[in-house]
């Protein structure tokens, strides 16, 4: 059974830095409580890809209306780019391995002709 002192110091730790994270009434932990690169960022949106920064980090995302989807920066590819929300299999399958790991978007499925 846990002592008084140890309820009151688990108490004190609940969502202080380098203690505990709490959750909120969703059953998530708060952004408060979450470092700051695991955040997406959000860049706004753009007309085209080519609108679309040079550079950027893993937690930066952007829509871009010529396409009609989600574009997230990703710096583990050999050129680190902005890349499509979905990607399709044929693609996915060229990837490295290492590649592939890095892809957390959709893999659409190519379509099968009868």
């Amino acid at each position: 059974m846990a002592s008084a002192v140890s309820y009151e110091l688990l108490q004190s730790m609940k969502g202080a830095n380098g203690g505990l994270a709490t959750l909120g009434n969703d059953g998530l932990i708060p952004l408060n409580q979450l470092p700051p690169t695991s955040q997406s960022i959000f860049l706004g949106i753009f007309a085209t890809v080519a609108d679309l920064p040079a550079t950027g980090s893993m937690a930066q995302f952007a829509w871009v209306t010529a396409e009609n989807m989600f574009y997230y920066y990703n710096s583990k590819l050999t050129t680190p780019t902005f890349v499509p929300q979905q990607i399709e299999e044929s693609d996915y399958l060229l990837l490295t391995s290492v590649q592939q790991s890095a892809v957390p978007y959709v893999v659409v499925p190519d379509t099968v002709s009868p």
